[in-house]
């Protein structure tokens, strides 16, 4: 090998070297970033032990406590939902039953007033024809009276026979 040769071989060990030293240092700065991470991670976690782990318990608690109330509270619900409505139905049915008597009496009181406007009617027309007849009558009568003194105030005689009485066709 000649000598150029030789120096390129060196430069080539070289920068292979420092490119492995380099790679250490970035394989060994990895390392402490991850260890300080874990570590940080495990602080973390301890702190979820220590302030969420018993909160997640008392809330498992809670719920296993609070399950059998809730069911109860639905039967009761489910069973105050059917009481009422039964009642309603009872209620709809009295609405109806008074609704219906209701119209009943009102047809009944109609009956009755019409009854009785109808006999109003009928006295009326009686006391009218009762009323009418005679006074009709007396009125007649006067009507006579009044004529026949009419006749007896004129002392001329009338003569019946006008001139213009005879053109009429």
């Amino acid at each position: 090998m000649d000598k150029s040769s030789q120096t390129l071989l060196v430069v080539f060990i070289a920068v292979a070297a420092v490119s492995i030293l380099i790679q250490a240092g970035f394989s060994v700065a990895t390392f402490f970033a991850a260890r300080k991470a874990q570590k940080k991670i495990m602080n973390l976690a301890d702190d979820v032990r220590l302030h969420a782990l018993p909160a997640i318990i008392s809330s498992r608690e809670l719920i296993q406590d609070v399950t059998p109330k809730l069911k109860l509270i639905t039967e009761n619900l489910t069973a105050t939902t059917a009481t009422l409505r039964s009642k309603a139905d009872q209620v709809g049915g009295l609405v109806g039953n008074v609704t219906e008597r209701a119209q009943v009496q009102a047809s009944r009181v109609d009956g009755m007033v019409k009854g009785t406007l109808d006999q109003l009617t009928n006295a009326v027309h009686a006391i009218e024809h009762g009323v009418a007849a005679p006074v009709r009558q007396v009125n007649g009568i006067l009507n006579g009276l009044r004529a026949g003194m009419d006749v007896m105030r004129k002392k001329t005689p009338t003569n019946h026979l006008d001139p213009e009485d005879d053109l009429f066709v």
